[in-house]
């Protein structure tokens, strides 16, 4: 019966398929009891997977603010803007800094001779014009527009109305705010408050009829509220005194053939123009979505060079692993031969050394997962970006946690399980 008591028996097929629990406990009491070495070798991972996940929730909540602020700025994607010039003016253009090439003209016959275009707005703008209410002054840009100029740049009117093509037509001296102008020039008189006011452009007095719904800032950083609209007609002929536009806008019937537009636009205005074939434009097309397509192009580089370089620590955190790990085995030499000495196989003793690194990597996964969403969560609240659910970042973060585990553990595993019991017991 003594004998029965101490005799070693060979684990029952049964048991040998529940082996997986038995592994795990053994290689999480290892980790535990090795804290410093399992912390070391998580590191890289922690690091690396960290860095991942706060590039990509935060680089995708970036997206879409530009993205937004682009939008706000531009209007519409289905547009081509049009600017006088070989694009040799810098920043927003004005009257100031544009060749006069661009007429009214050109505009009307985009509008009637290019059947991609559904319509055109028309602008004539200008800066650091005094704006007078009473004793407050400013210096908003003033904007002349045509009536659809809202149409294009989703623009909202909080309070009265936009002036219509009659006003246009008829110079009408007719002023839309923008909330930062009418907080200015109306100071504590809410959004309606200027209805109906006087409001004096470089002297020419203009009676307010609406007031704008902020738009925040642009991709620059810059107020898109600070703006003062009127009638491009109204601009042109009794404040500016100019013929000719400083920018124009044709949004397309179908935004697909955008190309096809550009095309017939440039055609149109070098004949209108009589350019030479040789001979460079004097005006320059935009596509928006293209423009924002480069843009986000630019930022796609930048967030694949910091992704390469946390690539880079999650691969120096896995060769770590893969070293503490080799360390390791010599160093358990014995343990291993007293576990094959007791029945456990090869298989037992490879499963159980690859759950070690499936830990270590795991546990570096988990916690650099929760450091890059706090710091997720720092970054959006610090620059005021919209939230983006973090589930593709946590995702990409368990997979390579595993895999890496996986792919850096399986050496020392291996080495592990061709350890000679005989020899280790004798060591």
């Amino acid at each position: 019966m003594a004998a029965a008591k101490g005799r070693v028996h060979p684990l029952p097929p049964l048991a040998e398929k529940f082996e997986m629990p038995q592994g795990l406990r053994l290689a999480w009491r290892t980790v535990a009891r090795n804290r410093l070495r399992s912390f070391l070798m998580m590191l890289g991972v922690l690091v690396g997977i960290a860095s991942l996940t706060a590039l990509d929730s935060v680089g995708e909540s970036t997206r879409r603010e530009t993205l937004r602020r682009f939008q706000r700025m531009v209007g519409t994607f289905d547009t081509v803007i049009v600017r006088p010039g070989a694009n040799r003016s810098r920043g927003m253009p004005s009257l100031t800094n544009v060749e006069p090439s661009l007429k009214f003209t050109d505009a009307r016959a985009i509008a009637a001779e290019v059947a991609a275009v559904r319509q055109v707005a028309l602008l004539q703008n200008a800066f650091d014009v005094d704006v007078r209410s009473r004793d407050q002054a400013a210096s908003p840009a003033i904007f002349g527009v045509s009536a659809n100029w809202t149409d294009l740049r989703g623009e909202e009117v909080a309070a009265g109305a936009f002036f219509a093509d009659e006003e246009v037509a008829g110079l009408a001296r007719v002023a839309v705010l923008g909330a930062d102008a009418a907080a200015a020039l109306f100071p504590g008189q809410g959004v309606a408050g200027p209805l109906g006011q006087t409001v004096r452009i470089g002297e020419v007095p203009f009676v307010v009829k609406g007031v704008l719904r902020p738009r925040g800032a642009g991709p620059a950083g810059a107020s898109l509220d600070n703006l003062v609209y009127i009638p491009v007609t109204t601009a042109s002929r009794r404040l500016f005194n100019r013929d000719f536009l400083t920018m124009a806008i044709a949004q397309l019937r179908d935004p697909s053939q955008s190309e096809t537009a550009l095309r017939d636009i440039r055609a149109l205005l070098r004949e209108r123009h009589q350019l030479a074939a040789a001979a460079q434009d004097d005006f320059t097309l935009i596509s928006p979505r293209a423009a924002f397509g480069r843009v986000a192009a630019m930022g796609g580089v930048l967030a694949r060079i910091l992704r390469g370089v946390a690539v880079l620590a999650m691969v120096i955190g896995g060769v770590v692993i893969t070293s503490l790990m080799l360390v390791g085995v010599a160093e358990r030499r014995r343990e291993i031969g007293v576990r094959r000495s007791v029945g456990a196989s090869r298989g037992d003793i490879l499963w159980q050394f690859l759950l070690e690194a499936l830990l270590v990597s795991a546990g570096g996964g988990l916690i650099g997962s929760l450091l890059g969403l706090g710091g997720t969560q720092a970054a959006i609240r610090l620059q005021h970006l919209p939230a983006v659910p973090p589930w593709g970042a946590l995702g990409w973060a368990a997979l390579l946690s595993v895999g890496l585990g996986l792919l850096f553990g399986v050496h020392p595993a291996w080495k592990a399980a061709r350890v000679d019991p005989v020899a280790a017991l004798r060591s």
